[in-house]
């Protein structure tokens, strides 16, 4: 074979990988973990204030799984006058399985998520509320099965 040949093998080869690389970059979604990232970032400092102040008085875990529900278990002294609070399941690779619920304790601290609400995966969960104008705030990954 003569090395014009070899060439322009080499040449359509590297063209064609390319041209299929393009295609694979094309078909990917980039989406944002967060909408507002850039409003979040400017009030890093108070979530890290919140979650410090969490960290300093919890001493079970936050987040609880069974084979039905997800638990969130508020520490007690933390959820007697609840003025806001959210859950936020943020699914990683699907932002369309994202679910967001109002956080509303019973007596003891407890609010649960049905396991059937959300699908198989990793979320990130995050935890923030509000009581006696002090914030709190965690956020965990769990793996729903």
């Amino acid at each position: 074979m003569n090395w014009g040949y070899k060439i322009l093998i080499v040449i359509i080869v590297f063209v064609v990988g390319m041209l299929s690389m393009v295609y694979i970059s094309m078909q990917q979604t980039n989406e944002m973990f967060d909408e507002n990232y850039y409003a979040q970032e400017l009030q890093f400092q108070s979530l890290i204030d919140a979650q410090n102040a969490l960290n300093k008085i919890r001493t079970e875990p936050l987040i609880i799984q069974d084979p039905q529900f997800i638990t969130v278990n508020l520490p007690s002294t933390t959820f007697e006058k609840i003025q806001n609070g959210t859950i936020d399941f943020l699914k990683q690779d699907s932002q369309k399985e994202d679910k967001k619920y109002s956080l509303a304790p019973d007596t003891n601290g407890l609010f649960q998520v049905q396991k059937s609400d959300l699908t198989k995966g990793v979320y990130k969960v995050r935890v923030k509320w509000t009581n006696q104008n002090q914030l709190y705030y965690s956020d965990e990954n769990i793996f729903i099965q």
